[in-house]
């Protein structure tokens, strides 16, 4: 006897994606690891999380909101440590591009495994059916090619929001040191 599942209720990987997400929700922008992620959740960590995460990284996307790959952590605390952030709809920073140029890379680099698999059984005479392979494999190299541009301007224009942020930081230092020399002179002249 084989119970049926109510298709209203939530299987088990669904509700646990909907609590990621929830919590995820009240730590919008934070470093979060899989340990963060079990504590805060009450999932295991372990292959149960791994499972739910990839779920809740697609419903935050059809929500419009972006879980960010799982990267090294570049806050000194957590040296080495493999984090994400969660960020709603319209919120980001160049962080949020580092993770599009690596999702870029992944990309390309899948689409050259598939464009070398499609190669490779569109000159295998045994092939089933080689002239729908070569049109694949056609069809990854321009991928490829336009993947490959979209990551060399990303990579252009994360280079220059830092030149701009750095620059800004400058002005701001400089202004401050006006402010600073200003405020000195009055005083001086009394």
């Amino acid at each position: 006897m084989s119970l049926k599942r109510d298709s209203d209720t939530p299987s088990q990987i669904e509700q646990d994606a909907i609590d990621v997400l929830l919590w995820l929700n009240h730590n919008t922008g934070r470093e979060l690891s899989y340990a963060d992620i079990a504590r805060g959740t009450g999932i295991p960590d372990g292959s149960r999380l791994r499972r739910v995460v990839p779920q809740a990284r697609a419903a935050a996307h059809v929500l419009g909101h972006r879980l960010e790959q799982f990267m090294p952590s570049r806050d000194p605390q957590r040296r080495g440590a493999r984090v994400t952030r969660f960020h709603k709809s319209g919120q980001g920073d160049e962080f949020g591009a580092r993770d599009a140029l690596l999702a870029c890379r992944k990309a390309v680099a899948y689409m050259g495994d598939m464009h070398r698999a499609c190669t490779f059984e569109a000159n295998n005479p045994n092939s089933v059916e080689p002239e729908a392979f070569g049109q694949m494999a056609q069809a990854a190299e321009g991928c490829m090619k336009t993947v490959s541009g979209v990551e060399s301007l990303g990579s252009k224009v994360l280079q220059a929001h830092g030149t701009m942020r750095r620059q800004a930081q400058r002005i701001a230092d400089l202004e401050a040191q006006v402010a600073e020399l200003t405020s000195r002179q009055p005083s001086a002249s009394a």
